[in-house]
């Protein structure tokens, strides 16, 4: 797999993603990729997105300004 920007080498490997809904911040770690190992670009499959979709949605109503979430322990 290629990187879409600069063509480099795709390798797997795992990233963060920070959504911000209002004045709450959700911030997932540990979320699997495929990360260009010379610009940094990082691209997530589909089941993946969709999971992350569902996580999302899960700790969204929570009354906490900031919440952190392992990706891997949430996607079981």
């Amino acid at each position: 797999m290629s990187c879409f920007f600069c063509k480099n080498k795709m390798i797997a490997t795992t990233t963060t993603r920070l959504v911000e809904f209002g004045e709450s911040i959700i911030i997932i770690k540990n979320v699997p990729c495929h990360k260009c190992e010379q610009c940094g670009e990082a691209t997530i499959n589909i089941v993946v997105s969709e999971r992350l979709e569902q996580i999302i949605n899960e700790f969204n109503n929570t009354l906490m300004e900031v919440t952190i979430i392992k990706y891997s322990e949430s996607a079981a």
